[in-house]
């Protein structure tokens, strides 16, 4: 490939990309975003955040009109990690970071001058990770967030149990683990939108299904459907709750176990490049060196 031709395309790109940013901010549009909806952005989100909301209805759309798939699965990952933005923001984010990747492979190229072939390779991988980044983001966020529900879960289901059986009902009971524990943890988050759900009018039951479509988990979708049974067919709802924490530790349980398993053969690959090497570098550099002292090692050259 022309080194000239890189070189023309990088020059352009650090003059007239970083042009549009700074044109940007000084026609700065005015948006407006509430505390809650810049608490729940996630670091390179809140950075980005004017940009994103600037181009989400020109480039995010257009983008996410090509894959309407995908937005369909960002837009619940949104929804699972309780990030307050469109699925359109972050396809913005994705191409925005993609162009800044670029540039900062392309400064390295400029830095090191290196050959054209392997300045270009290095340009397109940090392109690459940088259009990536934003939706490996919200993926990492929404896993993280269900992971500590499910976690807290269990527990929050033995307080609301014991609570139950001391006298007080259910909302009651949801109302005081709301009270005790963390009011930031994503559990307690889901519980409060659901009890505020339940004083603007919805039924019991309504909120419950509400609050398993926002978190989108199986276990969790266990164990709303077995209480909304138990309250539609009259059965005791503390002995339904109680089954519940129990299945849902024998399938925390269940995890852990396969995640041990999977150890072993995680462990080859890192083996294999880098203890292995150096085990034979210790190990055969003496014996080499040896071997080169003595008589053979003249017959070896």
């Amino acid at each position: 490939m022309d080194e000239n031709y890189i070189r023309y395309t990088v020059v352009f790109l650090l003059v007239f990309v970083p042009y549009l940013f700074v044109s940007f901010f000084v026609n700065k549009p005015k948006i407006k975003i509430s505390e809650a909806e810049r608490n729940s952005l996630p670091g390179v989100f809140k950075l980005l955040w004017p940009l994103l909301a600037f181009f989400a209805e020109s480039l995010g759309s257009f983008c996410a009109n090509l894959q309407p798939s995908r937005k369909s699965k960002i837009e619940q990952a949104l929804k699972r990690a309780d990030i307050r933005m469109s699925a359109e923001q972050v396809f913005a984010a994705e191409v925005i970071l993609g162009l800044l990747g670029f540039i900062v492979g392309a400064m390295f190229f400029l830095a090191l001058a290196s050959r054209g072939g392997v300045a270009f390779v290095i340009m397109m991988i940090s392109g690459g990770v940088g259009l990536m980044w934003a939706s490996n983001t919200v993926y990492k966020a929404a896993e993280d967030r269900t992971t500590s529900i499910l976690r807290s879960l269990p527990f929050a289901i033995d307080l609301v149990s014991s609570s139950m059986r001391a006298g007080t009902d259910f909302t009651a009971a949801i109302r005081y683990y709301v009270s005790t524990d963390k009011p930031t943890l994503p559990l307690v988050v889901e519980f409060r939108t659901m009890l505020s759900q339940l004083e603007l009018g919805k039924t019991r039951t309504d909120a419950l299904e509400a609050m398993a479509e926002r978190i989108s988990n199986d276990v969790f979708s266990s164990f709303v459907d077995a209480v909304v049974h138990g309250i539609e067919v009259g059965a005791s709802i503390v002995d339904t709750m109680r089954i519940q924490a129990e299945e849902m530790r024998r399938v925390r349980f269940n995890i852990a176990e396969r995640k041990a398993a999977r150890a072993a053969s995680a462990m080859i690959f890192p083996i294999a490049a880098f203890i292995m090497p150096a085990m034979f570098i210790v190990m055969g550099t003496p014996i080499i060196l040896r071997v080169m002292s003595s008589g053979l090692g003249g017959l070896m050259k």
